[in-house]
């Protein structure tokens, strides 16, 4: 089931490279099994450049995903984002896509993920990285996933510093999940201040936890010895 859901994500991610092409900036998750990670994912996230709202894409989007055979579609629209879920096959997988007028993007190529399945490599644009890691910690400081950690190592290996602007904004706002406690929020206000909170949280991780939480996303051997790592990255934020 595994491999059916990731041959599916690779053809939707080589469907909309050759359908919109700049337009869709690959974003979350995906864009790290495209740069080598092996952590699993079932869903595909979108930045769709440049619009104003959801509603000026939805018709394109399933268009494209119903030009799949077999496609079977269910979609909705919340304040966040224009969630859809396919299913080909008995396999289903989820694509969520958000807008903006504007994004800070690089590309890369989907060679390590796509040619696995047989699909030929795409150029395709994925938000920045210092863009990305600034999200990934704010996401982290209100859910607090490990799964988001591990995302904020892999991309700290790429001798990547967060967007301070971004992350800075984000702290200000925190939209925190019920499952984080009032006396866990983080209590400081400057991106400094959050860097230690962050190294201090990620002290306190043992390998047990690690391994408990990333066992669905990961391979075991992966998840042996993360925390000295994790603690090591942490160490590089200025």
């Amino acid at each position: 089931m595994i491999e059916k859901e990731q041959r599916l994500l690779a053809r939707v991610l080589d469907l909309f490279a050759q359908k919109f092409d700049r337009k869709a900036v690959l974003r979350g998750g995906m864009v790290l099994r495209v740069l080598g990670s092996p952590r699993l994912t079932n869903d595909l996230d979108y930045l769709f450049v440049p619009y104003k709202s959801k509603k000026e894409i939805v018709d394109e989007i399933l268009m494209c995903l119903r030009s799949i055979e077999g496609a079977e579609l269910s979609y909705s629209i919340n304040s966040k984002c224009l969630r859809v879920v396919l299913t080909v096959d008995q396999t289903t997988i989820q694509i969520e896509t958000k807008v903006a007028m504007d994004v800070k993007t690089t590309t890369t190529s989907t060679r390590l993920f796509s040619t696995q399945f047989n699909l030929p490599p795409r150029i395709i644009h994925v938000v920045d990285p210092s863009v990305a890691l600034a999200n990934k910690m704010a996401a982290w400081n209100e859910r607090r996933l490990i799964r988001d950690i591990y995302d904020i190592w892999f991309l700290l290996q790429m001798h990547t510093q967060p967007d301070t602007a971004i992350l800075g904004s984000r702290l200000a706002a925190p939209a925190y999940s019920s499952l984080v406690k009032k006396k866990d929020y983080f209590p400081g206000h400057t991106c400094s201040e959050f860097y230690e909170f962050l190294r201090t949280s990620v002290a306190a991780l043992s390998d047990e936890q690690i391994s408990n939480e990333l066992s669905d996303y990961l391979p075991t051997a992966e998840t042996s010895g993360l925390s000295l790592l994790f603690r090591a990255s942490l160490a590089r934020l200025a």
